[in-house]
């Protein structure tokens, strides 16, 4: 059997993380798509899952109820029983009932459905030295990616996304193309260097040439890769005028 029909034969349960990569929301969707399970799945949604006030779905109606009936408050496992429909209980009752019960995540149900498409599941890995042919630039890009935890999903239909490792969540609603991907995330690596990292304490230290270098490495990736603009060519020149200038004050402040 296949995690699938393990699940609807108590072979295997499926966990749902709290606030986690919608996992609820994904579970009840991908119930929705098997047809013979729809209407329970719209009936677990209506009962266990659903704001009267506001008239919409609602996750944290959910774990009001697990919590109420003292159950986990970070996850809970699913259950599927022909006579009731979906029904949940904490792990560790049902590792205790039967040692041998298979623990799932959505992701894995949605894969023994091959429903990939349908939650954008069904992408190869890629990167921009696959992708671009400056392979400078693509070096920047690539690190940046590496350091922040993001990936690069190619769908078949030659689209992309970026993933983000972390959160295991997608940046972008709807697929996009290559340049909107470089876009995103050049001035993302750009910003970041400017608002996260600690320029003040690198100048500081004495670092002022690995900012400068960085900046200026930066620089030339946006213009091989025709992304700087006046207006943001304006906006980064002038951050490293003032960061020039701070450099020069806190040098005068040393020798005096």
């Amino acid at each position: 059997m296949n995690e699938m029909e393990e699940f609807l034969n108590f072979g295997a349960v499926v966990k749902l993380r709290r606030s986690y990569d919608d996992d609820l929301f994904k579970f009840i969707e991908l119930m929705k798509s098997v047809g013979f399970l729809k209407e329970y799945a719209e009936s677990f949604e209506k009962n266990c899952c659903f704001d009267k006030e506001f008239n919409e779905f609602s996750e944290s109606k959910f774990w009001h109820y697990v919590e109420i009936n003292n159950g986990n408050k970070n996850d809970t496992c699913i259950e599927f029983q022909w006579s009731k429909g979906f029904t949940w209980g904490d792990r560790k009752d049902y590792l205790n009932y039967d040692s041998e019960m298979k623990i799932l995540n959505v992701d894995e149900l949605i894969r023994a459905c091959n429903k990939e498409e349908l939650f954008k599941m069904n992408y190869e890995y890629t990167n921009f030295k696959n992708e671009l042919e400056d392979k400078e630039c693509a070096s920047d890009l690539d690190s940046f990616l590496d350091f922040y935890e993001w990936s690069i999903t190619k769908y078949p239909d030659g689209k992309y996304n970026i993933k983000d490792e972390q959160c295991n969540t997608f940046d972008f609603e709807e697929n996009t193309t290559l340049e909107g991907i470089i876009d995103r995330v050049y001035y993302k690596m750009f910003d970041y260097f400017i608002d996260e990292e600690d320029i003040e304490g690198l100048i500081k230290d004495g670092d002022f040439d690995y900012v400068k270098s960085k900046y200026e490495s930066y620089m030339r990736t946006g213009e091989k890769l025709k992304l700087i603009d006046e207006l943001n060519r304006q906006h980064y020149e002038n951050w490293f005028q003032e960061i020039t200038q701070e450099k020069d004050s806190i040098e005068i402040d040393n020798d005096i």
